[in-house]
């Protein structure tokens, strides 16, 4: 019997009543109409497909006209307890979250915080990012870091109920690649959220909006978060049987001749040249997995290269557009990358104290999120990104624009482009000098009391002493 497309909670309660209707025993129905939901999650309510594709690369993958990838139902997050390095995340009050003895947080994400209609709202149509950026996607840097679309966010239902999914539409060739080529495959979310510390080492998290998912080779979600059909059938080595079948179906006798010869080889193969022969295929093996990693790479430089000499043009042109001035500095300095120097500014009690700080400059600002496993370079270059966004928020105003502008040295005001340490400088001076102004502001202004009259002496005091005592 032909069975209602879709994936939503009425759809498979349907299914399941005419099922039984049909005769069905309850369970039999319940696991029909559950794998039919998996079946048709491409499938909008009305039974039409959501997405048009022309080659079809796997149960899960498919190619557009255009060329783009298609992934379905990929497990972008989940349910569950996750683990966190001290420093990493901050409570409402802008305090980071204390870990237990040993620097680790235990954060829990329950189904009613993942799966709330906002949250799932807030991922859809995001960008998907090969790898995290070190800020927050928006339309001022869309162009530099999106790959692809996150398409369909929903919860997942039977034994995915515990997942977020999304279809993600993979835009760009380097991305495919990794994906396809070097198995870059687990994905990991880009998000703001609000944390409650329960004791040392534990957390939940609440109120979650998404921003984007990245490409990465480890998320804090595990193999569970990642792409689906591993390989493409097309890449897939033949076995000998397949080779066989092939060519006796055809009749090919140049393939089955060259079959048996491989056959005869092997068998006068010793055992010791057949250790040999897996030891150079294995070393083989591993050459060719750097050497992918090694394109990547080059691919990612390149792209950053062209960048920055797209953004030195734009400077260029804007130099030349305007009046000369006597400025020192005359362009923006880029930003630096960090090195062990300015990752040890954002560790230890340096780190703790952004949270708090930036909340001072930019009242209700967020530490980004991120559910992948970050190094301390990562997480310096996170909490730097958020002193510039903090800056830039208290600089829209003119009084955050009257105390910052003395503290850059001449600079412009290009936060992304300043180098860390004089945004790190500029970051506490700024938050030092808001606090100073926000504490004389909650002061009540006493009026001066002084004594009314002339001042009296002592010899003054006597004199008038022994004219009372005369009388």
């Amino acid at each position: 019997m032909p069975l209602k497309r879709g994936s939503s909670k009425e759809v498979i309660e349907a299914n399941i009543k005419e099922l039984i209707e049909a005769g069905h025993k309850p369970d039999q129905a319940k696991a029909i109409a559950e794998k039919n939901a998996r079946q048709t999650s491409d499938y909008d309510s009305t039974g039409q497909s959501r997405y048009y594709t022309v080659s079809k690369l796997g149960p899960k993958r498919s190619l557009t006209p255009e060329g783009y990838l298609l992934c379905l139902d990929v497990p972008v997050a989940r349910t569950g307890e996750m683990l966190y390095g001290e420093g990493e995340i901050a409570d409402d009050q802008g305090e980071m979250v204390k870990g237990d003895q040993d620097g680790i947080i235990r954060v829990t994400r329950g189904p009613d915080d993942l799966f709330r209609p906002e949250t799932i709202a807030s991922f859809e149509g995001k960008s998907v990012t090969l790898g995290h950026p070190d800020e927050f996607v928006t339309p001022e840097n869309v162009k530099q870091h999106e790959i692809g679309t996150m398409l369909n966010v929903r919860r997942g239902d039977g034994v995915n109920d515990d997942v977020m999914l999304a279809d993600l539409l993979i835009k760009d060739k380097t991305a495919i690649k990794a994906i396809q080529t070097d198995g870059i495959e687990e994905v990991s979310n880009g998000y703001e959220a609000d944390y409650e510390q329960q004791q040392p080492g534990r957390a939940v998290q609440h109120n979650i909006v998404g921003n984007h998912v990245a490409l990465v080779e480890r998320g804090r979600c595990g193999p569970r978060c990642a792409i689906g059909d591993e390989i493409m059938p097309s890449l897939k080595k033949k076995t000998w049987k397949d080779r066989f079948m092939a060519a006796f179906k055809a009749n090919d006798a140049a393939e089955l001749e060259k079959l048996a010869s491989e056959v005869k080889d092997e068998e006068e193969e010793s055992e010791e040249d057949k250790e040999k022969r897996e030891r150079e295929e294995k070393d083989k093996k591993t050459t060719d997995a750097l050497s992918q990693v090694l394109d990547r790479l080059k691919a990612i430089d390149e792209r950053l290269d062209k960048m920055e000499s797209e953004d030195d043009d734009e400077d260029d042109d804007d130099d030349m557009d305007g009046e000369p001035t006597n400025d020192i500095v005359l362009t923006a300095e880029k930003t630096e990358k960090l090195d062990t120097a300015g990752v040890k500014l954002y560790t230890g009690d340096s780190a703790k104290k952004i949270p708090q700080l930036a909340e001072i400059i930019a009242p209700g600002f967020k530490i980004p999120t991120f559910d992948a496993k970050t190094t301390d370079a990562q997480r310096a270059a996170t909490l730097c990104q958020c002193q510039r966004r903090a800056l830039a928020k208290a600089y829209a105003t003119d009084a955050g624009r009257a105390i910052i502008d003395p503290l850059l040295g001449g600079q412009k005001a290009n936060f992304q482009k300043l180098p860390y340490a004089l945004v790190n400088a500029a970051f506490h001076g700024t938050a030092a000098a808001m606090r100073v102004r926000n504490n004389d502001g909650g002061h009540r202004q006493i009026a001066p009391t002084r004594d009314a009259g002339k001042t009296v002496s002592i010899a003054d005091i006597n004199r008038a002493n022994r004219e009372f005592y005369k009388h």
